[in-house]
């Protein structure tokens, strides 16, 4: 006799399973099972990678689901008394392909039809698509366990009937369990009755919930999580027992004694199951040519009318044979039609102006996208290579995401929706996983330990895992060790780590199907906002051989288009980006003073610092510092070393001559996944699919691979006649570089985007400023960010303005004007009816003109306030306190205005059109102006930033000389420790924390940028009348960085700026990068101090390796008088950023 778990939930059955597929199938092979079944709630989420990872173990995968089954109709939602969740439980398992085919649909109709609390089906759906399918009467939540509890058992006995019919004989069995619940013993019972009066047999399951038995309190917590309770929580859900373990083939012998066959029949079904699956065997939506086509005739039409528009009638023999190699590709790999759906709804996209990105993704790299206008890049101009996209040694679906306007994004996916039928296209499910220091806060709710304290202790992973993290970190692993409360908070956290927590969908993803797509994959339908997407996942979804995409929504196209806009408006021109030089000169002027702030992917200030010292004069430049500034390559050194190479010619080498054209744009350094590929082509003889497959198995670290093809490295290049010490030590260079190698492809067309935005902002700066904050609306930090950057580069901003306003910002007199949408409190019904107001009115001359047009119902008190606040009347009445404070008055004679103008009365005693408007201004509450900080700080809350000036203006200046850093400079890719900003302190917030004492949180703001603030106790008790004044000051403390982006300062010091004044300038300081700084440079900084003698002294910074610094005092005889044309003078030659002046105790 041999038994095998046909019930198991696994953590796909969310936030309810503690079972991993893996930890599942291991345990099976563990136990010598040849076979086991998922059956998760509600769902087919894990089908295809439990069915993969168990074949891959020499274990049969048995697919099925628990379903709901509503008690009546699947359509009619509502509650039916004792019936738990809103439907009975059902297991069913797939017994051949068109058994599991029923599976994907019944799940769907769940999700699609039937959803009701839980996705249900009910007996209609399951009369029309039980073929192929195996079915057992479930847990106590089953509808036969549930009747013969209530004491029903003719009427169990009766569906219990029914369900043998409907799955027909030897498919239906009654399903025995007993976790030491009562109730189970009676159910039992009435199922061995029923089960020989109406000749359905038995098995025995354990509906299996965790793996082993001790894990059954951290199952608790899990199902606490679910709830949102706490264990101290009497309502809490919990099981009744601890015994939905992962048990032995003798443990369940020891249970079912006297029910062998029940044990044996989980045998017999395992036996019964016949379950092939054809993964990985690409199935295409089919594509409608015109007549007398083939997809492979119609494709090559396409790319040979595309090849005429990109290159003009005569072709070139180089561009024809790649243009034939590739085609050769696709069409023996069956493609065609692929290519023929990506070029079918870019060129719908294309005709009805929706901008299209210039590709992404190694798609870059195929001449026949370029020809079909799906890329915008001539692979041949950047050596980009077809194989990285698509290696006809691997029979592989080729990958493409498509970036478009974001705006207009969802036109396109309608297109599809059109084209292909609503029921063939879905979005794309993702899954949640509980990460490390998620895990530890979700457990810590659960066990009563304060959100504060489990935040502290998330703080001290800084490792992926929570494995790694008690290795890494002493003061982690201490909280496991002191004391019970942290031993069961970590252990418990170890075991729930990784499991998934919730479902999601894909921000982009799209799938496409041949056929419906319940052919295919079963659909979920996502009970908070009704989308509907695949119930597996973007790589199963791979395996399942469906078509999927990315569309995505790159909200620099839509800031591209908006400036476009503007442009033609201001100035007549209609810009074409794909006819710009990429080699402009006020282009790479702007990007050498790394002036890059707004431009895609070159504003970080990490990059802007890699900028400023590579001082890029070719487009090349852009593709490869886009690859190199990621951790790996900056880490490794390979960007200083770049930088070196790229000021210093003489720096660069090849080992082998055959590597010269290779490296020769990267300047020897190897630097993408391409150049991999290149020299194990020309030096060890590869061809260019087998050098695909190396770089692969460098990115993926697979040994045993790169090992194999070393030895093909090496004996390549040793019939090239290379000597082995250099084909040894130039692999070990691609080997190592190799792992941090970038996709070219996807450098070189992110590098087009960044090259058109910079070269929109180097030539139209007023246009692209006001096109790019109109797409902040929301990101009241960017808009600081992109406001200040607007003032450095003598960009007025003026503020909003009722009659002059668009929704977004716009142009105006060489200005950029405020927006109406980035107004707080301005909803989009009051926008609409002040631009509608103005449309009939033309201007607002008086505030009669105004309230006598809009909609008093949107545009509302509050919205009014915000509108004065902000300075939208100031044209119309300069006083804003008089107007604030009047608000009501205003409401109320634009409601007597809009009635006497209905009525057709107006003013019958008005003499002059004077007399009838603009009268109401002398009602008006009398009042003082506003005080300039008064007047700001509205400014401030209702537009997120300052914009009729600025608290820091008058100390701008003063402030560059003090030896602090601007918050938009903080980067956590760079410098750690300690540092000194100037701003203002404001949103001041005290707390109590658990011991008592106060502490506060605040918001700090220079006229670059905002950080979070946190005051501790002894720091605020020492501080707290300075920092309450919102004066200007200089803070001193610790940042915290996320992802590199500076998330909090600890402050540990605060100075008033007046204080800070008063003392004297201490030294002047020079930060010199060895890279980038050269005998030219020197010489010019010499003579700016020669200029400027006097007895400050001078120092200057070098930094050295592993993050060393070296500092150096000038000979006295060079010692400085830091005057106004000392310090404009150095600014020009090294930057701003490399000056300081250190004060005394500063």
């Amino acid at each position: 006799m041999e038994f095998i778990h046909l019930h198991n939930h696994s953590d796909y059955s969310i936030l309810d399973g503690a079972l991993t597929i893996d930890s599942m199938i291991d345990s099976a092979v563990e136990l010598g099972m040849p076979g086991i079944a998922l059956t998760d709630h509600g769902n087919m989420f894990g089908a295809i990678e439990f069915y993969q990872k168990a074949r891959k173990k020499g274990v049969k995968p048995i697919i099925g689901q628990e379903f709901y089954v509503a008690p009546g109709s699947r359509f009619d939602k509502e509650a039916r008394a004792g019936v738990k969740d809103a439907g009975y439980h059902l297991l069913l398992l797939a017994r051949d392909l068109g058994g599991y085919r029923n599976l994907m649909k019944l799940s769907s109709i769940g999700f699609l039809e039937g959803f009701y609390y839980k996705p249900r089906i009910d007996l209609d759906a399951l009369e029309k698509h039980s073929g192929g399918l195996i079915a057992s009467s479930a847990c106590l939540a089953g509808e036969i366990p549930m009747l013969v509890l209530q004491g029903r058992t003719k009427e169990a006995m009766g569906v219990a009937g029914r369900m043998n019919e409907i799955f027909g004989e030897g498919n239906f069995f009654l399903e025995l369990q007993d976790h030491g619940i009562p109730e189970q013993r009676t159910v039992n019972a009435a199922l061995v009755e029923i089960a020989s009066r109406l000749g359905i047999d038995l098995i025995a399951t354990n509906d299996c919930h965790y793996l082993k038995k001790e894990d059954a309190f951290s199952h608790e917590v899990l199902l606490c999580i679910q709830a949102g309770k706490t264990l101290d929580d009497e309502n809490r859900l919990r099981f009744s027992s601890d015994q939905f373990y992962f048990k032995t083939q003798a443990e369940m012998e020891r249970l079912f004694p006297d029910f062998p066959d029940a044990l044996h029949n989980t045998y017999r079904i395992f036996e019964m199951v016949d379950l092939e699956l054809e993964l990985n065997n690409p199935i295409l939506p089919n594509f409608q040519v015109p007549e007398g086509f083939t997809l492979d005739t119609y494709l090559r039409q396409l790319v040979l009318d595309g090849a005429r528009m990109r290159f003009g009638p005569r072709i070139s023999e180089e561009v024809t044979a790649r243009i034939e190699y590739e085609l050769r590709v696709i069409t023996g790999m069956k493609f065609s039609g692929y290519f023929l759906i990506v070029w079918d709804f870019i060129n719908y996209a294309r005709a009805k102006g929706i901008p299209v990105g210039p590709g992404r993704g190694s798609a870059a790299g195929s001449m026949v996208s370029y020809c079909l206008g799906i890329t915008s890049l001539n692979p041949l101009d950047y050596n980009l290579l077809f194989e990285r996209f698509l290696n006809p040694d691997r029979n592989e679906m080729p990958d493409m995401d498509i970036d478009f306007c974001a705006d207009r994004r969802e036109e396109v996916i309608d297109y599809v929706k059109r084209k292909y039928g609503d029921d063939h296209v879905s979005q794309i499910i993702t899954f949640n996983k509980m990460k490390a220091k998620a895990v530890i806060k979700d457990v810590a709710r659960v066990l009563g330990i304060p959100f504060a304290e489990a935040n502290e202790i998330s703080k001290l992973i800084t490792e992926d895992s929570l494995k790694d993290a008690l290795l890494a970190s002493e003061d982690f692993k201490r909280i496991r060790s002191t004391g019970e409360r942290g031993r069961m908070l970590v252990d418990i956290s170890l075991t729930l780590e990784g499991l998934a927590r919730s479902a999601g969908k894909h921000a982009a993803g799209v799938v496409i199907s041949r056929d419906p797509l319940t052919e295919y994959v079963p659909l979920y339908k996502d009970a908070r906002d009704g989308s509907v997407s695949s119930q597996y996942d973007k790589v199963t979804l791979e395996a399942a051989g469906l078509v999927k995409m990315d569309f995505l929504g790159l909200k620099n196209l839509s800031i591209i288009t908006r400036c476009i806009e503007y442009i033609e408006k201001n100035h007549g021109l209609k810009i074409d980006l794909d006819s710009i030089p990429l080699d402009d000169p006020a282009t790479f002027d702007l990007l050498q003073k790394a002036n890059t702030r707004g431009v895609f992917q070159l504003e970080s200030a990490g990059m802007r610092n890699i900028l400023r010292k590579l001082r890029p004069t070719k487009f090349e430049d852009i593709i490869a510092v886009n690859a190199l500034y990621r951790p790996g390559p900056l880490d490794a050194g390979m960007v200083d070393d770049f930088i070196a190479r790229k000021r210093n010619p003489d720096r660069v080498r090849y080992e082998h001559p055959l590597l010269e054209p290779i490296l020769m744009e990267t300047l020897g350094v190897i630097v993408y996944q391409e150049q991999v590929m290149l020299i194990s082509q020309v030096m060890g003889g590869f061809s260019l699919p087998e050098a695909d497959r190396l770089r692969k198995a460098m990115g993926k670290k697979i040994p045993e691979i790169i090992k194999q093809m070393e030895d093909k490295f090496l004996k390549g290049a040793e019939s090239k006649k290379i000597p082995a010490k250099v084909a040894h030590s130039i692999f070990e260079q691609i080997e190592k570089f190799g792992r941090y190698g970038f996709n070219k492809s996807h450098s070189a067309a992110y590098a087009l985007v960044s090259f058109q935005t910079a070269y929109l902002k180097a030539h139209y700066p007023l246009e692209y400023m006001a096109a790019l904050l109109s797409y902040q609306p929301d990101n009241q930090d960017e808009i600081i960010k992109y406001v200040g950057d607007c003032r450095e580069n003598s960009i007025t901003i003026l503020p909003p303005d009722i009659t002059h306003s668009r929704k977004d910002f716009t142009t105006e007199n060489g200005c950029v004007r405020f927006g109406f949408s980035a107004i707080k409190g301005i909803g989009e019904k009051a926008i609409e009816s002040i631009l509608e107001a103005r449309t009939r009115k033309e201007r607002f001359a008086t505030l009669d003109d105004f309230l006598e047009e809009i909609d008093l119902l949107a545009v509302n008190k509050g919205a009014m306030e915000s509108l004065i606040r902000a300075g939208a009347f100031d044209s119309i009445h300069p006083v804003r306190s008089r107007l604030f404070h009047s608000v009501d008055l205003l409401l109320e004679s634009g409601r007597r205005l809009q009635e006497d103008r209905a009525s057709g009365q107006g003013n019958l005693f008005a003499s002059t059109p004077s007399e009838t408007k603009g009268g109401l201004a002398g009602e008006l509450a009398a009042m003082e102006p506003w005080h300039d900080n008064v007047k700001l700080r509205h400014e401030k809350e209702v537009l997120g930033v300052y914009v009729s000036g600025h608290p820091l203006a008058k100390y701008e200046r003063e402030i560059k000389t003090f030896a602090c850093t601007g918050i938009s400079a903080l980067s956590g890719g760079g410098d750690t420790g300690e540092f000194s900003i100037v701003g203002i302190v404001s949103e001041l917030k005290t707390r109590i924390s658990k011991n008592g004492k106060r502490f506060a949180v605040a918001k700090l703001e220079d006229m670059e940028g905002a950080i979070e603030a946190l005051f501790f106790p002894d720091v605020l008790s020492k501080y707290e009348q300075i920092v309450s004044t919102e004066e200007p000051v200089m803070v001193k403390g610790s940042v915290e960085f996320e992802d590199e982006k500076p998330r909090k300062i600890i402050v540990n010091e605060v100075k008033s700026l007046r204080e800070t004044r008063r003392e004297s300038i201490a030294a002047i300081h020079i930060r010199l990068d060895p890279v980038g700084v050269d005998e030219e440079v020197l010489s010019r900084i010499k003579r700016v101090v020669v200029e400027n003698r006097g007895t400050c002294p001078l120092f200057f910074h070098i930094p050295e390796t592993r993050g060393e610094e070296k500092i150096v005092r000038a000979h006295h005889t060079y010692g400085i008088t830091p005057s106004d044309s000392f310090m404009n003078g150095l600014v020009k030659i090294v930057g701003e950023d490399a000056v300081r002046y250190s004060t005394r105790n500063c």
